[in-house]
């Protein structure tokens, strides 16, 4: 019974110890600051903040970069991928947390004859960890404008609408129309 006690005292006091110091509040959301048109002058007026981050929700639109023979950099797991409005959205996940990593996807701006005739653009997804050591498992989902696949598709096959299947490496075919 004693040692159930002593227990019970120390759990107490752990416990009691962690809820009332250092808690963790939340960070508060930037708050984008309005210029005052009735200040005369610029001088203590900060900038206005911009907020880029996910929390808008999406992360900025990249082109798909034309480059030859693209390879993998950085481990990455692709989660998901899906295209809307010719937009390809890539749902990923990689081992970081402390710097920022970039994503590029790469194409050697060819088509391959696909299976039942549909043109085949081998895609590669470039991720770049900048030396990022850490092991946190982040996610993220990198978008990129299908604009120079469709208009390498226009150029080569002189057609306005078109679909294009979009191959990644050990990921199932998405067909891209247009």
């Amino acid at each position: 019974m004693r040692k159930l006690g002593w227990c019970g005292v120390v759990l107490w006091g752990l416990l009691a110890g962690c809820a009332g110091k250092g808690a963790r509040k939340e960070p508060e959301p930037e708050v984008q600051q309005l210029p005052n048109p009735e200040m005369e002058s610029d001088e203590g007026v900060e900038e206005p903040v911009q907020n880029t981050g996910s929390e808008e929700g999406k992360a900025p639109l990249q082109q798909v970069a034309v480059m030859a023979a693209p390879e993998a950099k950085d481990p990455v797991r692709i989660e998901a991928l899906r295209i809307l409005r010719g937009v390809l959205e890539v749902s990923v996940s990689y081992g970081g947390g402390c710097t920022e990593h970039s994503f590029v996807m790469g194409w050697d701006g060819t088509f391959q004859q696909g299976a039942d005739g549909t043109p085949v653009a081998n895609l590669t997804l470039v991720h770049d960890a900048h030396e990022d050591r850490c092991k946190a498992i982040k996610f993220a989902t990198p978008r990129f404008d299908l604009a120079p696949i469709r208009d390498a598709f226009h150029q080569k096959f002189d057609r306005a609408n078109g679909k294009v299947d979009l191959a990644l490496p050990a990921q199932p075919t998405l067909r891209y129309q247009f």
